[in-house]
Formats: C-alpha cells, structure tokens, sequence
C-alpha cells in the first residue's frame, strides 16, 4: 500500500493510465449509473403498485371490514401473510383499520386486531397454514412504533415513531419516519425518504435513500444503492453492486463494495472516509483539506489525485480498489467546482486559505 502525501498547502496530484485506455477505464462512472437506475425501475414499479395484492391463483381480496380503535395504542405489530400493508400517520389519538382478506377458501379466515398492554397486534392466525394472506391500510397518531412482516407484500409506511419491518422479498418505501428504522426486504427495492437515519438488508435488491439526517447502514449483497442527501455516518457494504452518494454531509463513512463501483460527493468536508472497492472503480469529491491520504489501486490503474495532502493532517481518506480505477478530486471549495487549478488551503499547522489567483483574461 502507497501513501500519498504533498508539501503543506499545496495540492498533491498523481496520475497514470491516461490517453485512450484511461478514458475508457473511466467509461464505469456513466454506464454505473445507467445500471443503477435501470435496477431502480422495477422496485418503483413495485411500490407504486403496492395497494394491490399479487395474483395468486384463484385468491380474490374481499374487502371485510373498517374499525376505529379507541383505546390508547402505545405500539403496533402487524401481519399480512403476503398482502400489502400500509401505513400512516393522523392527527387524532384514535387508531383506524381498513382489512382485505385474500383466500381462495371458505370460510375466511378470523382477522384479530386486539389491544394488551398498549400494544395493537393485527393478524390472521390461520393464515400462518392455509392459503389466505389479509392487507391492513393502517392510520395511527404520531407517536407509535411499528413492527410489520408482510412475507412477499410490500410495506409503504409514513411518519410513525420508529419502525421494524421485513418484507419478505416484497418492496419496501419509508418517509418522514422519526425515530430508529430497521429493514429486511430479502431481495425486494427499499425507497428511502427523509428518515432519522436507517438499518437496511436489502438481500440483493435496490436501495434508494433520499434526505436522510441520521446514521445509514446498508448491506445489499449485490444490489446497488444510491444515496443522495445524508448528514449522518454512512456504512455500506454492497456485496458487488454499484453505490452512488451525492450530497453527503456524513463526517464518516466506511464503503465496501466487494467488485462494484463507488462514487461519493461529499457536501462537506469528512473527518475520516475509507472505500475498499475489490476491484471496482473508486469516484471521490472531498472539498476542504487537507487530508491524510492512503490510495492503493493495486497496480492496475488508472489514477487521478488532485486534492491538498498533509500526512499530519487530522482528516483521513483510505481508497484501496484492488485494480480498479482510482480518482480523489478537491470536491467544491467556496461552493464552486476546482477545475484545472490548483487552490492553496489550510493546513494543519498554517493559516486561513489563500484565494485562488483570477484567471487572466486572453489577448485581443
């Protein structure tokens, strides 16, 4: 492993593998995100068509019945057996409950929605062993947590407390959930929007997180991610599949991704960012600096570094790509994109930055 340093205040810069064949290595930041975006299709498509139960031979979904619940409700558990559930927040205390049961035998299962300590269960007992699944439409005041197994139905859920969900292989789409939020999709599309943070098992399916102003934890095992707008810390270990991060604000963040591509934009200075990429390529936008910096592309290139090094420095970059391609550039300074020149900033012994010199203005 190299480390790569330059004097204080200046911009440390390495290249190798230009010319046609650095071009094309570099072919990977555009056809990732074609990839990408193309995984993301079909769990969208999940999603918005998550009210709707999936064909199973001659099950048909009979609406049964709505309740009002009025006792007060502390946290929820939920079953469907392969239907959808979703849920919501209202503005009263009272909690209300709209059942389709799914079954291709007569009589239709028992749906139970009981109250025991505060705790609301909504469940279908007898469809644990016969063929009959019961989706929930769920509205709750504000504050109550929710655990959720659908076993192949998509779960969307909005603005509850905290939430504990597994999919089974169904989609999973969460917003405006405040407090801590656990998911297990086994293979189905996670949608993740303005979240107090998250813990995703994915199990080979796309995860898409937007907004999020806590810590993300992500494992995929082969499904790519795309983050855009995180504060908190970021771990990530993709199991192969491509990871694209814009508008990260996360003072840490660890990425593993096992063969796949890594891209990440950070909004702001981090303290400490480590990417081990197996083999993919590596994309990095830091701006500030300067940084302790370790880059190890394992010989195969090629390498682009452009960014303020400092071995004393007290902000750390570790890149190892294994013979991936390799690119650490100086992200935004004073909001702007560095471009072709060299910018003097801070270091960790020196004084403020000095600005960057006007460009001079051609001849007539």
């Amino acid at each position: 492993m190299r480390q790569v340093t330059a004097a204080p205040g200046t911009r440390g810069t390495s290249t190798r593998g230009t010319g046609a064949r650095g071009t094309g290595r570099w072919i990977w930041v555009v056809s990732g995100l074609v990839t990408v975006v193309a995984l993301a299709v079909p769990g969208a498509h999940l999603i918005l068509n998550a009210g709707t139960p999936s064909a199973q031979g001659n099950i048909a979904a009979i609406p049964t019945r709505t309740i009002t619940i009025t006792q007060p409700v502390t946290s929820l558990n939920v079953q469907s057996y392969g239907a959808p559930i979703q849920i919501t927040t209202g503005s009263g205390p009272d909690v209300t409950v709209a059942e389709a049961i799914s079954s291709s035998g007569d009589p239709s299962p028992a749906v139970t929605a009981q109250v025991t300590g505060g705790q609301l269960t909504l469940a279908a007992p007898g469809c644990a062993q016969s063929d009959c699944s019961v989706g929930f439409t769920v509205t709750l005041p504000t504050r109550v947590p929710v655990t959720a197994a659908s076993s192949g139905g998509d779960i969307i859920i909005s603005g509850a407390a905290g939430a504990s969900l597994d999919s089974g292989g169904g989609a999973v789409r969460a917003t405006g959930i405040t407090g801590s939020l656990g998911i297990t999709s086994e293979g189905g599309p996670v949608l993740l929007d303005s979240t107090a943070g998250a813990n995703v098992d994915s199990g080979g399916g796309v995860v898409q997180a937007a907004k999020i102003y806590g810590q993300l934890t992500v494992t995929t095992e082969g499904g790519p991610v795309i983050v855009s707008g995180l504060t908190g810390a970021l771990h990530a270990d993709t199991g192969g599949g491509n990871l694209i991060a814009e508008g990260v604000s996360a003072s840490t963040a660890s990425v593993t991704a096992e063969g796949g591509d890594a891209r990440l934009g950070f909004a702001t200075a981090p303290d400490s960012v480590q990417v081990d990429t197996g083999g993919g390529a590596a994309d990095l936008s830091v701006p500030g600096g300067p940084y302790a910096l370790t880059a190890d592309d394992g010989g195969g290139g090629p390498e682009l570094i452009s960014i303020a090094t400092n071995p004393a420095a007290t902000r750390s970059i570790i890149v190892s790509t294994n013979g991936g391609p390799l690119r650490i550039d100086g992200g935004a300074v004073g909001g702007q994109k560095v471009s072709g020149q060299k910018v003097s900033v801070k270091t960790a012994t020196g004084g403020p930055p000095n600005p960057p010199k006007p460009p001079v203005p051609p001849k007539p």
